[in-house]
């Protein structure tokens, strides 16, 4: 996982959400089109794309699209429906974003078509493909041992094609030319071009070629992931039924030729000595990019080597040797040819070979194949279908002929899967086809480009395979063959079906045909059609239509319930044309639709919503109307709708709301009548209301009720009989069932299903309302439960505004002037007289809600006050309407209606009074206390056995409001763990402790219990109260007293927690507001308008206090929020002296502030522009302590008064104004823009808090008058961020950016270029709070930049804004495309000629330090960083030099730079710069404190200062003091561990740029990037805990590479990707150089001596292996001790690989032991004897292979240890061919190296030696003088020390005698040799001991390094973040044989024992419900738009 494109795959097959696999679609579809448009834009969003028409019309192009395209069309075969789904969306953006294909003259005039014979439509016959035993079902049981993937080339598509129509049955479909297997070129001999042959091979391939012999397990699944890792994967070789016709010879030498090894070869080292104790095995190959081969392959060929690689290979000289990756380090991306399957020859349609390859997934026996296919192909026909079959050369005429041809066989191929197909899935409740419905979808996406004549041939095949006329011969019905049930007679013709059998599932899909057919060519059906030649009368619209139905109607009559719903929905596209043109068929229709709904046999049948649908859409039309109002010709509607009822409470939720919907088109249209409204409709509504869960249903129902009620109250007499007072009783019975109390089910209405089901038992059905009839509310929400009965609150609210005889009536002019007058006196309004009518709705209505308003139940009184305030309100609308009708006055509801005016005093004097003692709900509560006090009491007789007597009686009988005399109630509760426990506790004596224990706990619980008893009365007067005060105020009853009212209506905005209920308590203070304004009352709505803020300002998160942190002035109090989200969201710190909030307290905090911010919406919507005006004092609490406070517009004045008196006035101004400001009128937001002003100057107090708190408000005011305040913003904010004086400034200027950001998201998108260059700037800031939000706000900008092009000029902007904004989005084109950067022309001479890439390297540079930017250089190893930064740092010295001449301004005053550099590195350093600049002036800051200290004061005059990492950690307080211009860390990666404290010293350097260089960033985790970027740009990847939970762990979580975590890490490492891209510079050698030899790493095996075996066996059995097995299985998390005893026991082992003496040492006695173990004699001298230690065998033999020491000179009488070569020269006086770097881990192995191998046995080899003993002033000296000096063989290096940055391109062998753990050290090693510079091939030997740790090592750092390769990396940190088993079996030594038992073990415990469990594990889930959600028409037509 290396690329882009690969992390994207990835999301597209793991992403969890549809969003997330979407955007991945996108992406890779942007990546796509590159290659063929050459305008498409950024990555991030595919609509920027920058279209201006530019093509790349080549075929290269086309042929990278496909490739791409390859790469996806693997993912149409995923098991996963979200992965085949992505992978058509991903298609479908590719098809969008390419150009349409079309021939050079398509555009021409047309030639007569005509005169060209039609094309045949291929043969076709439905009855011969039924009749035959070929089923597409879910699966042929194969897909586990079948390879799948992509085809290599299309001959290999033919075949398969071929093979799948025989297989079928469909030859008569191929018309192809015969493709048989080229024999002779497959078994052709050595000279066929391998390379050209070879094939990339999938996982299944390879195993099965490498078991050929061998019966094929079943596997399990792989994801596409896993099987496709190349880019195109392809088929495996022939199976044995393929070459059945070959002899056994040709057969093997077909697989041997295939062998995918045999194409991986590279050469070989030189020949071994016969009888040596290793073996080489090649790790790399001769291409730049290394070959990999196939595990099995690779392990096969190193054990026994075939023909081609022992020996025999001809004339060719060197040996071949198969590579072997699974030993090797460096694995890097697979070779792999590019398949030519979806390639197309010149001039033809370029999709060709993709539909050919989705044409043979078609007819695949796996469902889920055929499905993908099918939507691959809908989305590629749908856009680019224009075209297919046409070629470029040819006529129009001749394309028009050949597109035809080629429509016609692929339509007839979709024809065959309708036939054939036979899978059905399940999703909830239905039954789904998805493989016949999207090969429907296909099919309709072909029909758009198909000529008129091939449709109606599709539509006439569609036609025969509904009717299926003909006879179909089977043996006996299978269970899809079913019998057709008698239809309605058609006019005139006879349709006897009865008894004869018929294939339901092709029905289905001719009506599936059928029904996307119409939709997209309604053409078909239309009347105005002209009648072509050579057509017939059935061919014209009318007559096209007729067939569809008949057809339909044949399927409404099936007895499928599937054929039923799709027979209706395709009638739904061409209803209009239907009642046009075929009225007379519409009885046949309508009746067959009810026939259908009264066929319900159980409560699935999902296709009556289908039937309801078609039936709403056709009552719309009149003359449908005619013909129901018509009895002759339908049914009354009296009779038919009842039909509909039993729907009511359907089990599918779709089907309820398709009942309701059709009535309500049944009542809309008077015509029909409405006879049907009768008492059980009316019934059903209200159950509907009072029962139903969801939203969407419950509404309709409503909206269905208002209309009956409406159309049952002009009628005289008609409500009152449908509504009648026993009705009327039961509803409101039901609806006051307290909550938690199970409803009367006796009171539900069932309608009778008799008639449906001709008088027989009822049909099956499941109790879907069985939760909300319980009420119980640990299944149910309570607000579920509330919003229902506020539903049918409503419902009955309209029965009583809508009564009959209760219309309002005007109001006489004397009786209004009475009526003004008593008012104004304070008298009591006269009630207008009672009427009769007036009398009889008394006598229904008064007895319900007179008594429910004074019930004991709190849900009763509650519902009867929304009833009469929705009453109210609907009487109010009726009155207004009749008002503005008449122009006359309108009494009022309370002066209409008596018992309105009782209800209105009955309510206000409860609001006056004191609530009631208890509620009927609570009842239960006190009960349980009523028990647990009754325990605690008896506790005391049976645990401290006081006499039954002395214990108080309580009464059985619980008085819940305390009126019965001697009942039990909470008072008696209270006393009982009061004054009664504490008597009877006093009787006890002291040895009752432990029982007194006990009964303080029981007395804690019931006072705990007493106090929750309490909240909730409390809570439920507040309800109470809340609604008797709404609906008190919707009376608008003048009340005696306001305060009641108000106290209710604001505690219910204060403390409700049910957010509906409290949006009607702020509604109700709007309306209480525009009562008191109407009356001239003032008070009040002052009052309210200061409680509403007073709420807003509780919340102290949101409206901090200002005595408490107005001490914090320096600092960015937003910046901690977000450090304290980045490190865990940790509490937020409480200020000194404040007092912490409980929880309890900050929710009703929360509760309060959220109830003001809904009235304040509520005031802003009633009175709009007015809100000022009619409450003043609304301004004066948003802008007041503002405007006061900065009267003079002085910072300085406002900082003093805020400091003295106004800081809390401020804050709360701004709390409210941020709450305000959103839901303003537009016509008051010139108030918004004057407090601009004053807002900037909040931003720049002194405190903290005022500016956080200007910050948010401003950011919101932002929200909503963008233009004017973003102008503001950066016309007067963004400037203060470059305010270099006052830290204030700059403060809150970033502050406000980062809220601004917070608020708008997208709605920033055009100010985005404004805002990122200052930010930018500010990353460097000097204050650490400044750049940690700069940062943070920086990481969400630069997300937006590639979104932001394209877009409108923000409006009212001038043209200087305008140009600036250009200016800045150059750069940023530039930060995000390196090839954009301007050329920077270096101002000094450079003694170098810089190649192309350096070049841009300096540009990038350049870049870099214009804006202020610092970045990381991490060219691969040996590309010449030093050399660009050197050439940067002259440039920049240089400019700064000039500037200052011209300008001696101060900022452009002479700084040194400063490089830290490895010590080795110092001198190379000096010596660089000296030899390519001569304007800059170096210094070496290294050598003894005493020598550094001289310099101290002179740095100044230097230009460069060259120091070491140890020696900035020992004089950081020096170093640290002073300012740089350029601070850069070569080998940067040095401080990747952010807690050492070198890291520490250097990120303490000031510098105005900085700069890192590293080949390899990241070498063990990801987690070094962060602490390389926390020098760079501190905070810009947020805190380390931060970084470790966003990236980190994601990544980490993936080492095993599960797929559960894939789409973590992928999501993880592409959002690293975008953060950091462009701050990161990375060019490869195989890149960029392509003079540079190639690398060849090649490991050499080595046995084990005798010795060895014998110390590694003793170990095994050792206490010290013993004691680690221990650590690590027990104390994995154990302490440092224990993980430091393992890692010791390690080193000794890895000691031990290399040489016995490095564990002996010098102990005599423990090596005579040894060697007397083995049979050998002697001490310490015999140890050194090299046939103890194999390596130094091996790399002598290396050694002479190459060419040196094979002389014979002995050695020189004095041979010490050296850093100067040996002068002695080879016997042959000539130079070596091969020079050779040799590393080790230790000094000691050098040491033995040196004495044992180089002085004893190989005299006359030349060497130098550099290791941590070297002197660091020498090295540079040493290197040198290898590289000049070619008489020197060998250099023998430690890896620590000769590893790092040191060129060394005068060897060109690299041999590895030890390895380190960390591979990226290893491969920088190797690379001191494999640099620019080097002319010759390099090769790497390793030496590594076979079976032991050594081994192992190698594994984990192939691992490491395809981890790092991909930024996916394991932690280290200890042995908690390793598996356990990987530890121990460190400590093993295995062979090859005990390696491949343990595998096949392995193998053996992942496939698990053949159980029932596994079985029914391994059975699927059914599929989510929205799986299917876009498998309907209307989803299909969206995506044609």
């Amino acid at each position: 996982m290396t690329s882009r494109l690969d992390r994207l795959l990835i999301l597209l097959d793991t992403g969890s959400s549809t969003s997330v696999r979407t955007t991945a679609a996108k992406q890779l579809a942007q990546l796509a089109a590159k290659s063929v448009r050459s305008d498409v834009g950024g990555d991030d969003d595919v609509n920027k794309l920058r279209i201006d028409g530019s093509l790349v019309d080549d075929a290269s192009a086309w042929s990278e699209l496909m490739s791409v395209v390859a790469r996806v069309l693997p993912y149409l075969h995923s098991r996963s429906h979200d992965s085949r789904t992505a992978a058509s969306v991903a298609l479908s953006q590719i098809c969008s974003l390419v150009p349409v294909w079309e021939p050079p003259n398509l555009g021409d005039s047309k030639d007569d078509v005509n005169d060209l014979p039609p094309p045949e439509f291929p043969t076709f016959s439905v009855r011969q493909l039924m009749e035959s035993k070929t089923r597409l079902l879910a699966s042929s049981g194969k897909e586990y041992i079948k390879p799948s993937g992509i085809f290599q080339n299309a001959s290999e598509v033919k075949k398969a094609r071929k093979a799948a129509m025989n297989r079928l049955g469909l030859d008569f479909l191929d018309v192809a030319e015969d493709d048989e297997m080229d024999l002779d070129k497959e078994l052709a001999g050595e000279d066929v071009d391998i390379d050209a042959e070879m094939k990339s091979v999938t996982p299944q391939e390879e195993d099965k070629q490498l078991k050929l012999e061998s019966p094929v397990e079943p596997r399990k699944a792989m994801s596409p992931a896993e099987r496709f890792k190349s880019s195109t994967p392809t088929p495996g070789p022939p199976s044995e039924d393929d070459m059945s016709g070959l002899s056994a010879r040709e057969r093997n030498r077909l697989k041997r030729k295939r062998k995918p090894g045999n194409s991986a070869f590279v050469s070989a080292p030189p020949p071994q000595a016969s009888g040596s104790k290793f073996s080489a095995a090649a790790a790399g190959g001769s291409s730049k990019a290394r070959l990999v081969a196939p595990d099995g392959a690779a392990a096969k060929s190193r054990l026994d080597t075939d023909a081609s690689s022992n020996g025999k290979s001809g004339t060719n000289g060197a040996e071949k040797v198969v590579v072997d990756p699974t030993k090797g380090g460096a694995v890097d991306a697979k070779t792999s040819q590019q398949s030519k399957a979806l390639e197309v020859k010149p001039g033809e349609w370029v999709w060709d070979g993709v539909v050919q390859v989705l044409e043979v997934d078609l007819f695949s026996p796996n469902w889920e194949v055929r499905h993908g296919a099918a939507m691959g192909l809908r989305e590629v026909l749908k856009i680019q279908g224009k075209c297919g079959g046409m070629r470029a050369g040819a006529s129009v005429a001749e394309n028009a002929i050949n597109h035809e041809q080629w429509c016609n066989a692929i339509s007839a191929k979709f024809l065959c899967v309708f036939v054939l197909d036979r899978f059905g899935d399940f999703v909830s409740d239905q039954v789904v086809a998805p493989v016949r419905e999207t090969v429907s979808q296909t099919l309709a996406s072909l029909l758009l480009h198909m000529p008129r004549r091939s449709v109606l041939h599709v539509h006439s095949i569609l036609l025969q395979m509904i009717k299926q006329d003909f006879p179909v011969s089977v043996a006996s019905p299978s269970p899809d063959v079913k019998p057709t049930i008698p239809l309605p007679k058609s006019n005139g013709s006879s349709q006897k079906r009865n008894g004869r059998h018929y294939v339901w599932e092709v029905r289905h899909a001719g009506l599936l045909g059928i029904k996307y057919e119409v939709a997209v060519r309604s053409d078909l059906v239309q009347d105005n059609s002209v009648k072509m030649e050579n057509e017939d009368t059935a061919s014209s619209g009318k007559e096209v239509l007729r067939g569809i139905v008949d057809a339909a109607v044949l399927g409404l009559g099936d007895n499928d319930d599937d054929v039923r719903s799709v027979a209706a929905s395709c009638l739904l596209p061409i209803t209009a044309h239907f009642v046009e043109q075929l009225p007379e068929e519409l009885p046949r229709v309508l009746a067959i639709l009810w026939t259908c709904l009264g066929d319900m046999k159980d409560d699935l049948s999902s296709s009556v919503g289908a039937v309801m649908d078609l039936l709403g859409r056709l009552v719309s039309h009149d003359r449908v109307i005619e013909t129901l109002a018509d009895n002759t010709k339908s049914q009354p509607l009296s009779a038919l709708a009842p039909t509909l009822f039993p729907f009511f409470r359907h089990t599918i939720s779709s089907v309820r709301l398709a009942v309701v919907n059709t009535l309500h088109s049944f009542l809309s249209i008077p015509a029909l009548g409405t006879d049907w409204l009768t008492t059980p409709f009316t019934r059903l509504l209200i159950q509907n209301l009072i029962v139903e869960e969801r939203t969407d249903i419950r509404d309709a129902t409503l909206t269905l009720w208002n209309l009956v009620v409406k159309t049952l109250r002009p009628v005289e007499g008609w409500m009152v009989a449908v509504i009648s007072q026993d009705v009327l009783y039961e509803w409101y019975n039901l609806a006051m069932t307290p909550l938690g109390v199970p409803m009367d089910t006796s009171m539900l209405y069932h309608p009778s299903v008799d008639h449906v089901n001709g008088g027989g038992s009822s049909p099956e059905k499941h109790n879907v309302d069985k939760n909300m009839l319980a009420q119980d509310l640990a299944l149910i929400s309570i607000e579920i439960v509330i919003k229902a009965r506020i539903a049918v609150a409503k419902a009955f609210a309209t029965v009583l505004a809508l009564w009959p005889t209760q219309e309002p009536q005007i109001m006489p002019p004397e009786v209004k002037e009475a009526r003004e007058k008593a008012e104004k006196d304070g008298k009591k309004l006269e009630q207008k007289p009672d009427t009769p009518e007036y009398k009889a709705f008394d006598d229904i209505f008064r007895p319900l809600l007179a008594h429910y308003v004074v019930s004991p139940s709190m849900l009763q009184r509650f519902l009867t006050a929304v009833i009469i305030e929705e009453w109210a309100h609907k009487y109010e609308e009726i009155a207004a309407k009749k008002a503005t009708e008449t122009g006359e006055h309108i009494y009022a509801l309370i002066g209409n209606n008596r018992l309105a005016n009782e209800l209105a005093e009955i309510m206000g004097a409860w609001l006056q009074g004191d609530p009631p003692v208890s509620y009927h709900e609570m009842s239960m509560q006190l009960s349980r206390i009523h028990g647990d006090c009754s325990l605690l009491l008896q506790s005391f007789a049976h645990d401290c056995k006081i006499p039954q007597t002395a214990i108080p009686f309580l009464s059985p009988h619980i008085d819940i409001n305390g009126t019965v005399p001697g009942g039990f109630n909470i008072e008696v509760a209270e006393r009982v763990v009061g004054p009664i426990f504490s008597e009877l506790k006093q009787t006890l004596g002291r040895s009752k402790k432990k029982e007194v224990i006990n009964l303080q706990d029981k007395r804690l619980r019931i006072e705990s219990s007493i106090k929750h008893y309490y909240e909730v009365k409390v809570q439920h007067d507040v309800r109470v109260a809340s609604a008797f005060a709404c609906a008190y105020v919707a009376l608008k009853h003048s009340p005696n007293k306001v305060s009641p009212i108000v106290k209710g209506i604001m505690n219910g905005i204060k403390s409700e927690e049910n957010v509906d209920l409290q949006t009607r308590s702020a509604f109700a203070v709007a309306a209480f507001i525009s009562f008191c304004w109407k009356g001239s009352i003032t008070q009040p709505p002052e009052k309210i308008v200061k409680n509403l803020c007073t709420f807003l300002c509780q919340d102290i998160d949101q409206t901090p206090t200002f005595a408490f942190n107005k001490h914090i002035e320096a600092g960015i109090l937003s910046s901690k929020s977000i450090k304290q989200i980045e490190n865990g969201g940790a509490a937020k710190p409480i200020p000194k002296g404040q007092p912490e909030p409980t929880s309890e307290e900050a929710a009703k905090s929360r509760i309060s502030r959220r109830g003001a911010e809904l009235a304040f919406t509520q005031l802003s919507v009633r009175f709009g522009d007015r809100l000022f005006d009619l409450i003043p004092k609304m301004w004066e609490l948003m802008a007041g302590g503002l405007l006061t406070t900065f009267a003079k517009d002085d910072l300085r004045d406002g900082d003093k008064l805020m400091e003295k008196q106004y800081g809390q006035d401020v804050i709360d101004s701004l709390s409210v104004l941020r709450v305000t400001s959103s839901t303003l009128h537009h016509g008051l937001w010139d108030r918004l823009v004057m407090l601009l002003p004053k807002l900037t100057l909040a931003l720049r107090s002194r405190f903290a808090i005022i500016r956080q708190c200007a910050a948010k408000s401003f950011a919101r005011i932002c929200g909503v008058i963008t233009t004017q305040a973003m102008r503001h913003v950066i016309e007067e904010v963004v400037p203060l961020l470059g305010d270099t004086t006052t830290l204030s400034n700059r403060q809150g200027a970033v502050e406000l950016v980062y809220h601004i950001i917070q608020e708008l998201d997208i709605k920033a998108l055009p100010y985005v270029i404004f805002l990122i260059v200052p930010i930018l700037g500010r990353m460097s800031d000097s204050n650490d709070e400044i750049r940690t939000t700069a940062t943070n706000t920086f990481a969400s900008l630069i997300k937006m930049v590639p979104l932001e092009s394209g877009l409108p000029d923000p409006p009212e902007f001038s043209e200087e804004l305008l140009k600036k904004r250009d200016e800045e989005r150059q750069f940023l084109t530039q930060l995000l495309d390196g090839n954009k950067v301007e050329q920077y022309q270096i101002p000094v001479s450079i003694k170098a000629e810089l190649r192309k890439y350096q070049q841009d390297g300096v540009n990038w540079l350049a870049f870099l330090a214009k804006y202020q930017l610092h970045g990381i250089l991490c060219d691969d190893m040996g590309l010449g960083k030093t050399l660009q930064s050197i050439c940067i740092l002259a440039g920049k010295h240089h400019e700064r030099a000039e500037k200052f001449k011209a300008t001696k301004s101060p900022d452009s005053i002479h700084l040194p730079s400063l490089i830290v550099c490895p010590p080795t590195l110092t001198g190379h350093w000096y010596y660089e710069i000296l030899k390519y600049v001569d304007n800059l002036r170096p210094v070496m800051y290294v050598g003894t404190s005493r020598e550094r200290q001289k310099l101290h004061g002179k740095f100044t005059s230097y230009d460069v200062v060259i120091t070491s990492y140890e020696v900035v950690r020992n004089d950081i307080a020096t170093l640290q003091d002073i300012d740089w211009h350029y601070c850069i860390l070569d080998e940067g990666h040095i401080i990747k561990n952010a807690r050492t404290k070198l890291t520490k010293a250097v990120k303490c350097i000031r510098a105005h740029h900085r700069l890192l260089l590293s080949g390899t960033p990241i070498q063990n985790n990801v987690l070094e990037l962060w602490s390389l970027f926390d020098f760079l740009m501190p905070g810009f990847l947020g805190s380390e805990h931060s970084f470790n939970e966003r990236f980190s762990k994601p990544i980490l979580s993936n080492r095993d590479g599960k797929s559960k975590n894939g789409e973590a890490a992928a999501l993880a490492l592409e959002a690293l990707h975008k953060q950091v891209l462009p701050f990161l510079l990375r060019r490869l050698k195989e890149d960029v150089l392509n003079d540079l030899p190639p690398k060849i790493i090649q490991d050499y095996y080595c046995e084990l001596s005798d010795l060895q075996k014998n110390m590694y066996d003793s170990f095994g059995k050792s206490t010290a292996h013993q004691n680690a097995t221990g650590v690590v299985q027990g104390a994995t998390n154990g302490g440092n001790e224990s993980q430091k005893h393992v890692f010791q026991t390690l080193q000794y082992l890895r000691k031990l690989c290399n040489h016995p003496a490095l564990v002996l040492k010098d102990d005599e006695e423990a090596t005579k032991v040894a060697l007397a173990k083995i049979g050998s004699k002697g001490g310490a001298s015999q140890l050194h004897d090299i046939q103890h230690a194999p390596k130094l065998l091996a790399l002598k033999q290396l050694l002479q292979d190459c060419g040196i020491g094979l002389g014979t000179t002995p050695p020189p009488a004095d041979t010490g240890k050296t850093e100067l070569l040996d002068t002695e020269e080879s016997s042959s006086g000539v130079f070596s061919q091969h020079r050779v770097l040799i590393f080790c881990q230790l000094k000691q192995m050098l040491d033995i190296i040196e004495s044992d191998l180089f002085k004893k046995h190989m005299p006359s080899v030349t060497y130098m030696r550099l290791d941590g003993g070297t002197d660091a002033n020498k090295r540079h000296a040493i290197v040198q003088t290898f590289n000049a000096d070619p008489s020197i063989d060998c250099l023998l290096l430690t890896t620590h020390v000769g590893g790092l940055g040191l060129t060394l391109t005068g060897a060109d062998t690299v041999i590895f005698v030890e390895h380190d753990w960390n591979p990226m050290k290893d491969l920088q090693a190797m690379d001191r040799a494999h640099r620019i510079g080097q002319k010759k091939v390099v090769n790497v030997y390793r030496l590594v001991t076979k079976g032991t740790l050594e081994e192992k090592i190698m594994g984990l750092q192939r691992f490491k390094l395809n981890i790092a390769n991909s930024v996916v990396t394991q932690q280290n940190s200890g042995l908690a973040s390793m598996d356990t088993d990987l530890v121990l079996d460190l400590f093993k030594r295995t062979t090859a044989e005990e390696d491949a038992a343990a595998a096949k073990r392995k193998e053996k415990e992942k496939a698990g024992a053949v159980s029932q469990k596994n079985i029914l594990d391994g059975l699927e889930d059914l599929p989510p419900e929205d799986e299917y959600e876009n498998l309907n028409l209307s989803s299909f037509i969206d995506s044609l738009r």
